[in-house]
């Protein structure tokens, strides 16, 4: 279970990147936020995975929120999702695109 952060310690929440030894702590964590199961190989893929932009949001040590983006080549997303580009690129048909 996370931690209840109080809006008056915004300026203690640390962002970082996931670990392999976040992942016990992770699967705890999404089996309270999401009504799915993922997969273990998920877990495995977000913690080490390049294609994957993984960062914990942490207060006083604990994991108390957490983002994960996966980065696709434009072929690679569904048509209904919309596709931003990346940061810096000029060519949205040549570029990597964001997918959260």
């Amino acid at each position: 279970m996370s931690d209840v952060v109080p809006p008056t310690a915004l300026s203690e929440v640390q962002l970082r990147f996931l670990c392999h030894d976040d992942i016990d702590n992770v699967k705890l964590l999404c089996g309270d936020w999401f009504p799915i199961e993922y997969p273990e190989s998920w877990y495995q893929d977000i913690t080490s995975n390049k294609k994957f932009f993984s960062l914990a949001a942490t207060f006083r040590g604990g994991i108390v929120g957490m983002i994960v983006a996966e980065i696709k080549g434009r072929t690679k997303v569904h048509k209904e999702v919309p596709v931003y580009p990346l940061p810096g690129s000029c060519h949205l048909e040549m570029s990597k695109v964001e997918h959260m």
